[in-house]
């Protein structure tokens, strides 16, 4: 079930701030800066298109500050990405990061909020 285009993009720090509301270009530059690794560079790209594009799908009953949280991914095995997600209107909060470990469980391995079900090294079973 699609879910309605982000046109703005947000991503939740570890330290609970939020990057200020960017345009799409500017997420991606900022994304591929925090995600520094260039082998998953296009996946990650690919993945925030998902977002932008309502390609997102639901992640059941994961909800993250009371929003149901999505995901996009891209790419298969060691240079995935699957980037977790809310949103509010036309905006995505992207919350965490990380790569598929099997088609049905990802490994949040780039970053996430602290103390959460997508925090830094948590497993997400889908």
């Amino acid at each position: 079930m699609p879910h309605t285009p982000a046109t703005l993009i947000t991503v939740l720090k570890t330290d609970g701030t939020t990057a200020a509301s960017m345009q799409i270009p500017q997420a991606q530059n900022y994304l591929v800066n925090v995600l520094k690794d260039k082998s998953r560079d296009a996946n990650l790209k690919q993945a925030l298109n998902d977002v932008t594009g309502g390609k997102g799908k639901p992640t059941g009953a994961y909800r993250f500050n009371g929003l149901p949280v999505w995901h996009a991914s891209s790419g298969n095995g060691q240079k995935s990405v699957s980037l977790f997600y809310t949103l509010a209107t036309v905006t995505a909060t992207i919350i965490a990061m990380g790569e598929h470990v099997i088609s049905t469980q990802y490994e949040i391995d780039v970053f996430g909020p602290p103390g959460s079900d997508f925090a830094q090294g948590k497993k997400i079973n889908l």
